[in-house]
């Protein structure tokens, strides 16, 4: 048997050999209404005053990326529809020729700018 297990049976033996009580049983006066009240109380918050700082330092900081996001969406589209009319002809020079001065300005590289500058 267990610690635990031990204790119980020998807390159940003695409770067996108690002797009746024959006085009054009831509860006391005024506990059943401190049992209600106990109750229905609300529970006290158990948050810190840093936790709930920080959870509205989180949702602040969350609105503040949706409100740069929103105000710089057109830039942010331009600049992804700007990359996939650079890359389609980028990608399509190289399947069909060698690398020209053409070919490699049309894919705005500039390590490869400067190394066709450098062996001209």
């Amino acid at each position: 048997m267990k610690p635990h297990e031990k204790s119980l049976q020998r807390l159940i033996e003695t409770a067996r050999r108690a002797p009746e009580s024959t006085g009054d049983l009831s509860a006391p006066y005024g506990f059943s209404t401190r049992v209600a009240a106990l109750a229905m109380e609300r529970p006290s918050p158990s948050a810190s005053v840093f936790a709930r700082m920080s959870l509205r330092a989180a949702g602040v900081a969350c609105l503040l990326a949706t409100a740069t996001v929103a105000l710089s969406y057109s830039a942010i589209a331009s600049a992804l529809n700007e990359d996939t009319t650079v890359a389609a002809p980028a990608s399509q020079a190289a399947l069909s020729a060698p690398t020209t001065q053409a070919a490699s300005a049309s894919t705005d590289d500039p390590v490869g700018e400067v190394l066709n500058a450098a062996t001209t």
